[in-house]
């Protein structure tokens, strides 16, 4: 045997040494996280966190945010305990070595029991009243005007359970300012009505083309413009999700939903003001859509693109989204105004966009749509048109959520609203 070849066995010979008793995790991948959001439905319900790519004598730690939201085993099993939102912080201990890796979501979502009775619509009476524009919009508690810089709900939630929003979500945070968006005012030319059209984009903190975002859609109500969801800081509710870890980052595009020559705002209450809305379907996907995808690095398909709005805007977000489920994936209705079901009403007679039959979602988008509604409940709460939406998806066995916060026909809201749309979309 010569030199050389002793050489190299005395090489692999330290190389199996060396080797030995050292997992092949350690020279490959590193250990993750398979899913990074959970969702539990129920008081009980369990759900094991999943680590791929373990190494052999490791020991894996998952420390919760908030305690008392949810009981963590020693390997993982997270089993939920009241309705909340919180993190859990994943952690490797290796060879005296601590490393992170990763983070998990955990949203507890209880379902409230089924207590309608009557599932046919209310009358036509029950509907809210027309949208009048909320110049400076209050919250209560406005005497805490600091967000936590908690994930989880502050001590004193506003909302139903499952519905909860932090003291302070719409709020300007400092040690959050790094996440709030920038907002462009822009016009671009519509063929639907023959004239440039304004719009405002909230594009998302660092925003680089070299990333490609999902873009969600805000709708006004009647007497607005775009610039009317301004006053609900959707630029706020959305950065402190997004600082929270409790939302995506997104693009919001807020255009005029009034899709005629005299786009003006105005509290109108006719039947060609109200045809200007149901319009705005033809200049959202012949012109504004097109628009933004090629101005703006955006990420397409059905489950990147949302739609949301309040009071006129909410009946045209349903409009849009149960005529275009090919398009949106994520619809959100805020106080639904006047016009989606047959209505009499100021003086005016409208058949209504969709009738119980047809207001509904195809077989093939109905499981897979994520659809929420909301009202307050000084404006009629079950009994107003929002109510009455959730009445007849309930009969047509369309999965959607709803909920009654406390408020009117308000900002408040309709930004309380948002906040709980924000948290749901996106997170596939």
């Amino acid at each position: 045997m010569n030199k050389n070849t002793l050489q190299a066995i005395s090489l692999l010979m330290a190389g199996a040494v060396f080797l030995q008793g050292v997992p092949l995790t350690a020279a490959g991948a590193k250990a993750k996280i398979k899913e990074k959001k959970i969702i539990l439905a129920h008081k009980g319900a369990t759900k094991k966190i999943i680590i791929r790519n373990k190494k052999k004598g490791a020991k894996y730690t998952f420390t919760p945010s908030k305690k008392k939201i949810v009981k963590i085993s020693k390997t993982g099993v997270v089993k939920a305990l009241k309705p909340g939102l919180l993190k859990i912080t994943v952690k490797e201990k290796y060879r005296k070595k601590t490393r992170k890796v990763g983070t998990v979501k955990v949203q507890c979502v209880f379902k409230k029991k089924n207590t309608i009775t009557n599932p046919s619509p209310a009358p036509a009476a029950t509907n809210p009243q027309a949208d009048t524009p909320t110049a400076t919009p209050s919250m209560t508690p406005e005497a805490t005007p600091t967000l936590s810089p908690s994930p989880s709900p502050s001590p004193t939630p506003i909302g139903p359970a499952g519905y909860e929003v932090p003291v302070g979500y719409d709020k300007a945070n400092e040690s959050n300012s790094a996440f709030y968006g920038t907002k462009e005012s822009k016009t671009y030319y519509s063929t639907t009505t023959g004239k440039d059209r304004k719009v405002n984009i909230i594009v998302p903190a660092g925003y680089t083309t070299d990333k490609k975002y999902p873009v969600l859609y805000l709708l006004h109500g009647i007497g607005g413009d775009e610039n009317e969801w301004m006053s609900g800081r959707p630029q706020y509710v959305v950065g402190n999700l997004v600082a929270s870890g409790l939302a995506k980052e997104m693009i919001l595009v807020i255009p005029n939903c009034r899709a005629r020559e005299n786009d003006a705002a105005t509290n109108e209450y006719t039947l060609d003001h109200y045809a200007a809305f149901d319009n705005f379907i033809n200049d959202l996907r012949d012109n504004l859509m097109p628009y933004i995808k090629e101005n703006y690095s955006i990420a397409e398909g059905r489950e990147n693109t949302a739609i949301a709005g309040y009071s006129m805007g909410a009946r045209e977000s349903l409009n849009i989204g149960l005529h275009m489920p090919e398009t949106f994936g994520y619809i959100g209705a805020f106080s639904p105004g006047y016009g989606v079901f047959a209505y009499e009403a100021n003086g005016v007679k409208e058949d209504g966009l969709f009738t119980e039959e047809t207001f509904r979602l195809p077989d093939d988008y109905k499981d897979n749509t994520l659809l929420l509604i909301n009202n307050g409940s000084s404006e009629g709460g079950e009994n107003a048109l929002g109510g009455t939406c959730h009445k007849v998806l309930t009969k047509n066995n369309i999965p959607h959520m709803f909920y009654v916060t406390a408020g009117g026909h308000e900002m408040k809201v309709w930004k309380h609203g948002l906040y709980n749309f924000a948290t749901r979309i996106f997170q596939s």
